[in-house]
């Protein structure tokens, strides 16, 4: 029987690239050892070995056997979903729609991703993934970026998004896809959206966050960190991990007042 497999955010080429670049300065410090030279490899040999630990461990936590807490960053966002449309920005491998479409039995569901080489994710992975949950006639699946949305993509009843738009390479002002993602975003529906956005590396400014969202027709009910709705174990509250992730949630008003 044919089983989902999803991936995590953290990948294995950058586990195995470290796990390299340790072991590689430790030989050299150990063949360096009776002279000072041996430091000039040890230090480094400790700072990649520290960060092997942290991707290495985060992997771990966001995976089943650790926790499963990218599921529960996932839940975060399907308890905030409603109507009968929903579209992922960055949907990756599918777990966070396929948990939309259990949580919601009749929703349509839309998963657009970039995918690319860089990532081990990709649009036959989705498929894969939703024929083997029973899905597979409920979503369709989009390759684009989240900073150039296809014009003919429609609107939808909410729009999500988790841990994407920071990743989007072809611009530099990372709030382009959160207008972008708007955009799509039916009058009375609503948006959910996780990122790095305390991150002042991919989002110097914090109030062009809400200008965009203003901007663009919506307006925000709900800004935390996810280190407040998550008691995070180490190392995710890690600024490398998700020490700077935040929930921003709201919607666009069908006329007057919007609710959520």
């Amino acid at each position: 029987m044919e089983k989902p497999h999803y991936k995590t955010w953290v990948r294995t080429k950058p586990l195995v690239m470290f796990a390299v670049l340790t072991a590689v300065c430790l030989v050299l410090s150990a063949l360096f050892f009776v002279s000072l030279f041996f430091l000039a490899f040890l230090v480094p040999a400790g700072i990649f070995g520290y960060i092997l630990v942290i991707v290495g461990l985060s992997r771990w936590r966001f995976s089943p056997a650790g926790g499963d807490w990218q599921d529960r960053v996932h839940q975060l966002l399907v308890t905030r979903v409603a109507g009968e449309s929903v579209l992922d920005i960055g949907c990756g491998s599918g777990h966070l729609l396929a948990e939309i479409a259990l949580a919601h039995p009749s929703a349509r569901l839309t998963g657009l991703d970039y995918w690319g080489d860089n990532w081990e994710y990709s649009r036959e992975l989705c498929l894969s993934n939703f024929r083997a949950e029973g899905f597979a006639d409920r979503a369709t699946f989009l390759q684009g970026s989240a900073s150039n949305l296809p014009a003919d993509l429609g609107t939808f009843d909410t729009v999500v998004s988790s841990m994407t738009f920071h990743e989007v390479r072809d611009v530099t002002d990372k709030t382009e896809s959160l207008r972008q993602a708007l955009q799509h975003v039916a009058l009375g529906g609503r948006f959910v959206f996780v990122d790095l956005f305390g991150d002042r590396n991919f989002y110097p400014d914090a109030a062009a966050i809400t200008a965009a969202i203003s901007e663009s027709g919506g307006a925000v009910t709900e800004d935390a960190a996810l280190s407040e709705l998550l008691a995070m174990p180490f190392p995710l509250k890690h600024g490398k991990v998700l020490g700077h992730a935040r929930l921003i949630a709201g919607g666009r008003a069908a006329s007057g007042n919007f609710r959520i």
